[in-house]
């Protein structure tokens, strides 16, 4: 289970993950440790200049989500370096 958000950590992401995990029950159905994926803890840009920096891109997202399979499963999903 991976919670996305292009806001800081602790923003959303925890709101979402809280209610996912308290309210619905979610940790009888995963295989490993939730995790959340947030924009880097920075002081944001005045203009979009930054955001491609401190957002999460598709990199970020293939990273987190192969490494949680890994945790799982390391043989048939080997470490990435």
């Amino acid at each position: 289970m991976l919670f996305f958000d292009e806001d800081v950590p602790g923003g959303a992401t925890a709101y979402m993950m809280q209610k996912v995990l308290e309210e619905q029950g979610g940790y009888y159905y995963v295989d490993t440790q939730p995790k959340t994926l947030a924009a880097k803890d920075h002081r944001p840009a005045y203009s979009t200049d930054g955001d491609y920096f401190s957002n999460p891109n598709a990199e970020d997202v293939f990273d987190a989500v192969y490494n949680m399979m890994h945790d799982v499963d390391p043989i048939k999903y080997p470490k990435i370096f």
